[in-house]
């Protein structure tokens, strides 16, 4: 009988560290769960962060490039016409009074024949008003004065001399000076001449009279236009 459970105890004894070394050999080979989750958990973070620094890369190179130069010229597109500052010897213009000097520029003019030009000019206290012009792209300036139309308020008309053929526009602007004498200019018009042999409504036939024009420097003369005399800035 005691031979038995010594038998037995011995047994029990024997397997017990067969069954630890078993344990032990199995957290030997198998990764823990919370390790394994660590592992997962990292490479996202590593993946996500070379992303972001990639798309930080990209919006440095795109805000480093140069922007195209506002006000360009657009491709095909004609320049445009010199202002009238660079002309030597020219006046600095101020900007257009489009609020007060309204005018309709006519669709062409007829070369050999004045033009009627009309402007409606809607300021009070108005000392003066001119015509200032030249040919589209040589010679100087003149101007001529303007009256108010029979009847009207507003409206005031002068008399152009006739364009000569080849001039290939008439270029001008109105000059309007108040009763403190200040000056206000019009936007730059610009009619295209058409060597058409019908005579349009805003033109007519030379008169007996040339058109008496001032010439804005004597060193710049009118070009371009016929039937007319010339007078110096400082005899107006």
């Amino acid at each position: 009988m005691v031979s038995r459970w010594l038998i037995a105890l011995v047994l029990l004894v024997t397997a017990m560290p067969i069954q630890s070394v078993s344990a032990a050999g199995g957290n030997d080979y198998e990764i823990p769960l919370s390790d394994l989750k660590k592992v997962e958990k990292k490479k996202p973070k590593k993946a996500e962060t070379r992303k972001r620094k990639e798309k930080k890369k990209t919006d440095t190179t795109t805000q480093e490039t140069p922007r195209e130069v506002s006000g360009a010229a657009a491709p095909g597109q004609p320049a445009p016409l010199a202002p009238e500052t660079a002309q030597p010897g020219a006046e600095v213009m101020k900007t257009p009074d489009s609020a007060h000097i309204s005018h309709e520029p006519y669709s062409y003019v007829a070369p050999g024949k004045r033009t009627v030009i009309k402007a409606v000019i809607s300021r009070e206290a108005v000392q003066s008003v001119r015509c200032r012009f030249r040919s589209l792209d040589k010679g100087g300036y003149a101007s001529v004065a303007m009256a108010k139309a029979p009847g009207s308020q507003y409206t005031y008309v002068a008399t152009l001399p006739a364009l000569e053929p080849g001039a290939a526009a008439l270029r001008y602007r109105f000059i309007v000076v108040d009763a403190s004498g200040n000056q206000t200019y019009s936007q730059e018009f610009v009619i295209p001449e058409n060597p058409t042999s019908a005579m349009p409504g805003w033109q007519q036939d030379p008169g007996k009279e040339p058109v008496r024009a001032t010439l804005e420097n004597p060193r710049q003369p009118l070009v371009g236009f016929s039937d007319v005399v010339m007078e110096n800035a400082d005899k107006k």
